[in-house]
């Protein structure tokens, strides 16, 4: 590891500190585990703590607050006394922060090694990997720019893609389709159709775009055979099936490779077969790490994610619409789409329930325009596919819908229709 280390370069930085009396510009980036001798951490807590204070930053101030903490490392600070300062303490940081990094993935590698002699699974191995490396420090100063430096950088990005599901009742109220950046939870009462209506949307949007489908309930034979038998319209080239490899490390794994190919539509069913083996935390934090995990590949990616989701009793309680096992679940997601079973309903003594193929769908969280709605629909057990019968032609806000929490601002913004 001593190739690894710059005394020399640390020695540079904090004489720069001192000599300019400059920290401010690089306090928040600058960490004590980017030294590697502890006389320099301990200069460095002597710095911040003359900072903090308001105080001005000389060799003669820092001696002072070292003699404070640790008078031990005094000799270090007379070697960095006698360092000229650099011209330019930014690119002096960047340097040191690079040297950090390097140390780091050595250790990574190192570590890498390990888990291969122990013959360790892969998917174990990426999870060290990401865990290791988000940490790493990438960048110097503040990640902060005006609202007019975001405005241009946003304006020169293509527009975000809109997928119309080819569901009326959801393509309506979102106007026109699903925008990507999304983290959708699809939920409902028992055998209530969330897999039909999932695939039903993944179906639509393959035929014009890129689809990615985790079909972990049930097999892929018994999928296919499923959709021969109801002849359904699938562009067989646009849809990509993935049926192994559960855990949460394989799913964001196979994702990721899908975005950097041009996907941008997901469909993962479901919650409970999604592993999460590597986190060895409670139980909620295992569930929860799976929906902020989506959530941010979701955002990063500018993906669409449908995620199935169960929902228990207890996580009914408050009357909202919580994933199972997790608070954080439904934070995490931009739209909840739940489907109601309605209760059987005889009719003249008959055996035939009239409610039978009816459902309620509820959109209790919708980021993309604020619209939140309740509106029968109708499962075909043909074609096992829901429709909504309109009471008024094309009428996009037909009376049997009752819509609610309608947020006006954002409920009018206009979206442009994608053809598929």
């Amino acid at each position: 590891m001593e190739n690894l280390s710059n005394i020399e370069l640390e020695r540079n930085f904090l004489a720069s500190i001192i000599k300019t009396n400059n920290f401010s510009e690089i306090s928040e980036t600058i960490k004590y585990d980017h030294f590697t001798l502890e006389a320099h951490r301990q200069i460095l807590k002597a710095i911040r703590n003359l900072d903090d204070t308001n105080r001005n930053l000389s060799i003669v101030a820092v001696g002072e607050e070292l003699r404070k903490i640790d008078p031990e490392h005094l000799a270090a600070l007379k070697l960095v006394g006698a360092e000229d300062a650099t011209s330019d303490l930014k690119i002096t940081a960047i340097e040191l922060v690079e040297w950090h990094n390097k140390r780091e993935l050595y250790k990574l590698s190192l570590k890498i090694q390990e888990e291969l002699n122990i013959r360790k699974s892969s998917s174990s191995i990426v999870k060290i990997i990401e865990d290791s490396t988000i940490n790493l420090d990438v960048a110097i100063g503040s990640r902060a720019k005006t609202y007019e430096q975001w405005e241009q950088e946003i304006e020169s990005m293509p527009p975000l893609p809109i997928f119309q599901t080819g569901v009326s009742f959801i393509d309506d109220y979102l106007k026109g389709g699903v925008t990507a950046g999304q983290l959708i939870l699809v939920m409902g009462d028992p055998e209530a159709g969330k897999t039909i209506l999932s695939t039903q949307v993944l179906h639509n949007v393959s035929n014009g775009f890129p689809t990615l489908f985790f079909p972990f309930e049930f097999t892929v034979r018994d999928y296919i055979q499923n959709n021969k038998k109801r002849k359904k319209n699938i562009n067989k080239k646009n849809l990509f099936i993935i049926n192994d490899g559960y855990d949460l490390s394989d799913v964001t794994r196979e994702i990721k490779i899908f975005a950097k190919k041009g996907g941008r539509f997901v469909c993962i069913d479901s919650q409970m077969r999604v592993e999460n083996v590597e986190n060895t935390g409670t139980a909620e934090q295992m569930e929860s790490e799976k929906f902020s995990r989506l959530a941010k590949l979701a955002h990063s990616l500018e993906l669409v994610i449908l995620f199935i989701a169960q929902q228990g009793k207890e996580d009914t309680k408050g009357g909202t619409h919580t994933p199972m096992g997790t608070k954080k679940g439904a934070h995490e997601a931009s739209q909840i789409w739940y489907i109601h079973k309605l209760k059987p309903k005889y009719e003249d003594g008959s055996d035939i329930d009239s409610n039978a193929h009816k459902r309620l769908l509820e959109v209790s969280k919708n980021k993309q325009n604020g619209r939140h709605f309740k509106t029968e629909i109708s499962l075909n057990p043909v074609l096992l596919e829901f429709h909504r019968k309109y009471k008024g032609g094309e009428d996009p806000l037909p009376p049997e819908v009752t819509e609610f929490n309608n947020n006006e601002e954002t409920s009018n913004v206009e979206i442009p229709e994608m053809n598929l």
